[in-house]
């Protein structure tokens, strides 16, 4: 569904912003994209739930390199902001100022991010999966909200392989904006992209007197 709706935004911004060219920019990121993939590593596919992440990134550099870096960083932002406009009715469903959904969403997320660790030592005992993420779950023990780490980042890691770090602020903003469908607030004070070898993640209700109070420093 994720997919769908990315390449769907994807062809509005190129409707907009390229008229007349969309067609030809689109075959030539059909071909440009396998040619990224092939360059990146194995972290699973399908079976890593994270594995999207890295693709998605793929599939947008395949129109940055398709527009000869026309298609930039902002050109994310605005994608992301249509995104957003998309799955604003999620933003009912999701509202952790409810504390009912937020005990819900946690124990859902949670109880999946703790599979998706186990899968991760499991896959890495075996030497597979080897660039992924690494996760911490829950590594306050806080009660407010939700938290977990990221170890690593296959995404960061490409793009300062292969020359795309300038793209890298634009898509760590995601996070913000997933935080913003779920009535939270991120903190996060570290990112990969920024140097540190983990990202951290604290979404809090965006009413809580932690959002509101904070004023610490956040990426």
């Amino acid at each position: 569904m994720l997919e769908k709706l990315v390449k769907k935004a994807i062809k509005k911004y190129l409707r907009k912003h390229f008229p007349g060219e969309e067609k030809s920019i689109i075959k030539r990121a059909e071909q440009i994209f396998p040619k990224l993939v092939a360059k990146a590593p194995n972290i699973g596919g399908k079976e890593n739930s994270l594995a999207s992440n890295l693709e998605m990134f793929l599939l947008f550099l395949s129109y940055y390199e398709a527009t000869d870096h026309r298609m930039s960083g902002e050109a994310i932002d605005e994608i992301i902001a249509d995104l957003y406009n998309s799955l604003q009715w999620l933003s009912g469903l999701m509202n952790i100022n409810k504390k009912g959904v937020l005990s819900i969403l946690r124990n859902a997320l949670y109880k999946s991010y703790r599979k998706y660790a186990q899968l991760v030592e499991k896959k890495r005992a075996k030497g597979e999966w080897l660039e992924t993420w690494g996760m911490i779950v829950d590594p306050n023990e806080s009660s407010e909200g939700f938290a977990f780490t990221l170890v690593g980042c296959p995404i960061a890691d490409y793009a300062a392989k292969y020359g795309y770090m300038d793209l890298m602020p634009h898509m760590c903003a995601l996070d913000h904006t997933y935080a913003k469908l779920m009535h939270a607030k991120l903190i996060r004070t570290h990112t990969v992209a920024t140097g540190a070898d983990s990202c951290d993640y604290w979404y809090v209700s965006d009413q809580s007197e932690t959002a509101k109070n904070y004023k610490g420093i956040i990426v």
